[in-house]
């Protein structure tokens, strides 16, 4: 619900700053339609990784086809910096 006070108060700002008048229906009835839907915050970042961990080898086709190519890219950014933590944390045995 504070997602949509957010919006409706940026939305109300910027009709200010641009001079347009709001009737206070018009302000009600916006709030009204966006209480209905579930809103989230665009700026957080999914965490494919994490999710890809939770899938079994037979999912993965389908998982990775429904990424969008944003959360692909995000995927095979998070893979490289794994493998980078993972060989790093490797040492040769010397004998």
């Amino acid at each position: 619900m504070n997602k949509v006070k957010e919006i409706v108060n940026k939305w109300y700002d910027e009709m200010k700053s641009s001079e347009l008048e709001i009737p206070a229906k018009a302000t009600t009835i916006l709030f009204n339609i966006l209480s209905e839907y579930k809103i989230t915050d665009v700026t957080e970042v999914k965490d494919i990784w994490s999710e890809f961990l939770t899938i079994t080898g037979g999912q993965f086709a389908d998982w990775y086809g429904n990424l969008s190519e944003k959360d692909k890219a995000i995927f095979h950014e998070q893979r490289q910096k794994a493998k980078k933590t993972f060989h790093s944390n490797r040492s040769l045995l010397k004998g």
